[in-house]
């Protein structure tokens, strides 16, 4: 494994994985365990995640480069590109500008919005107390609906306390308001969002009004009993749509 990526899995079809705000590679293992026969997951450290090197100011650009740099690296000719959360957003300005070698599909789980996501001033001052390991204690409860077993629930903490200060304040007071949706509306790459009606942090309302209208070739998943963190809190459920939405002939 390089700490800029870990690869699970031996199938002929590669998923490259973008994680969430408070996660990292690991957050999708359990997901890439069930999908190992099947795919070539390639779970992939943004800089600033996971003790990843972040050596330039962060900005959606320069997130969005890094992942195509990573496919580069790996040759990737025909892959599926999948975020969450934050990643969601990331993948789609990375699917932009990647117009060398732009993904087959792209799958989006309870994505940030490529308009602004919106965060109240209270959970923002919250949030921006970091790293408190209390305070990534209670943003794993109050982002989940179902129960995490007590691997994910601890990993679900830690990767939030080692996330480089500076990353984290940018995307807390910069990228979640950094507006992407008038670059990506044209993007013509099929585009599945996989979301739950449940979910404590992206709204179904904000699914309709700001993800799906920019998506020119978008569906939609709406999933139920789960909170925003669908990979960990449902696992197998989400391993079997991944196994029908990924596949595509090489």
């Amino acid at each position: 494994m390089a700490n800029n990526y870990e690869i699970i899995g031996t199938g002929k079809t590669h998923l490259v994985f973008v994680h969430y705000f408070g996660g990292d590679a690991g957050s999708w293992r359990w997901l890439a365990k069930r999908l190992s026969k099947k795919f070539t997951c390639i779970l992939l450290n943004l800089p600033g995640f996971n003790e990843t090197p972040m050596e330039e100011e962060p900005s959606i650009y320069f997130f969005a480069k890094y992942i195509n740099d990573q496919i580069a690296t790996l040759n990737l000719k025909s892959y599926v590109l999948c975020g969450h959360s934050m990643g969601a957003k990331l993948v789609l300005y990375a699917a932009l500008i990647n117009e060398a070698t732009r993904p087959k599909k792209i799958l989006l789980i309870a994505p940030s919005p490529p308009t602004i996501e919106n965060m109240s001033a209270d959970e923002k001052k919250r949030m921006l107390n970091h790293p408190n390991r209390e305070e990534a204690i209670a943003t794993v409860e109050n982002v989940t609906k179902k129960h995490l077993k007590k691997g994910k629930s601890e990993y679900a903490v830690e990767s939030q306390l080692r996330i480089q200060p500076n990353v984290w304040d940018w995307w807390i007071n910069v990228g979640m308001k950094h507006d992407i949706s008038d670059r990506i509306n044209g993007l013509e790459i099929p585009t599945v969002v996989i979301c739950s009606k449940d979910d404590p942090v992206i709204s179904m309302d904000a699914i309709y009004k700001d993800v799906m209208p920019y998506l020119s070739k978008g569906t939609l998943l709406v999933l139920s009993g789960v909170g925003h963190l669908i990979p960990m809190e449902t696992t197998r459920k989400l391993a079997r749509h991944i196994k029908r939405i990924g596949s595509i002939d090489l």
